[in-house]
C-alpha cells in the first residue's frame, strides 16, 4: 500500500469526516497518544496509520462512525487481557471522550469496536472497519512474519518459557487455532474492496504459517 502520511495525526485526510462530526483535532491528537505506548511492538500508531492510508489508497472514504471506531479500536491494549475486554475497555473509553458528539454516533462507533474481538461485523458500517484491522494478514510474507515477531513481542512477557524460540514456537502454535478459522470463512474480508486487495495473499499467508507450525511439530520442536 502506498504511504499518505510520515506520521498519523489529526492532519490525515481519513480524518475529515471526524473532524467535520465535531472531534476536534486536539482530541484526535490526544487520543493517538495512547498508541506511544512502550508496550506497544504491533498495536501502535504504525497500525492505526496503515489502516487509514489503506482508505486512501483504496479510495474508500470512511464515515465519521467508521472513523470513530478506528481510531479508537485498540486505544486500550493490555496484553494478556481476557478475550474481549480490551475491546470493551476501548469502547467504554470512546464513551468518556466523545461527549461533545452525537450519541447515536458513539454508540454506532463503540459496536463496531466491539466487533473487532472475534471480527464478525453487526453492522454494515462495521465490515469495513474490520477489513482494515485484518489487512496486515495480507502483507508481503516478510512483513507479516515481522508483524507476527510484533505481536510475538507484546506477548512475550506472559510466556513463562525462558528459551525465546521455544517460546515463538509456543505462541506460533497458539495462534493456530484463530488462523484455521479465518481460512474456515467463505471469505476473510467483507467487503468487495478488501477482498480483491488482500484476500488471495492473506489466504496464502495463513497457510504458510499453518503449515511452518506443523513442520515444526513433526520435527519434535513444539
Amino acid at each position: 500500500m502506498a504511504v499518505t502520511t510520515s506520521e498519523l495525526d489529526h492532519r490525515h485526510p481519513a480524518l475529515v469526516s471526524l473532524i467535520d462530526a465535531g472531534f476536534g483535532p486536539g482530541r484526535i491528537d490526544q487520543t493517538l497518544r495512547f498508541y506511544d505506548e512502550p508496550h506497544r511492538a504491533y498495536h501502535d500508531r504504525e497500525h492505526l496509520r496503515e489502516m487509514f492510508d489503506a482508505t486512501v489508497d483504496l479510495r474508500e472514504p470512511l464515515s465519521a462512525t467508521q472513523a470513530l471506531a478506528l481510531l479508537f479500536h485498540d486505544i486500550v491494549y493490555v496484553p494478556g487481557a481476557a478475550r474481549g475486554s480490551n475491546e470493551a475497555m476501548s469502547a467504554q473509553l470512546l464513551r468518556v471522550y466523545t461527549g461533545m458528539l452525537d450519541l447515536v454516533l458513539v454508540e454506532a462507533a463503540a459496536g463496531i469496536v466491539i466487533d473487532t474481538a472475534d471480527h464478525k461485523a453487526r453492522s454494515r458500517e462495521a465490515e469495513f472497519v474490520l477489513d482494515l484491522d485484518l489487512m496486515r494478514l495480507a502483507a508481503s510474507a516478510p512483513d507479516f512474519d515481522r508483524y507476527s515477531r510484533q505481536v510475538f513481542a507484546e506477548q512475550r512477557p506472559l510466556i513463562a518459557i525462558a528459551d525465546d524460540a521455544t517460546a515463538w514456537s509456543f505462541f506460533a502454535a497458539r495462534r493456530v487455532a484463530f488462523f484455521q478459522q479465518l481460512l474456515e470463512r467463505p471469505a476473510i474480508f467483507h467487503t468487495a474492496a478488501c477482498r480483491a486487495h488482500f484476500e488471495a495473499r492473506a489466504r496464502a499467508n495463513l497457510a504458510r504459517a499453518i503449515d511452518a507450525v506443523r513442520a515444526a511439530g513433526s520435527r519434535g520442536t513444539v
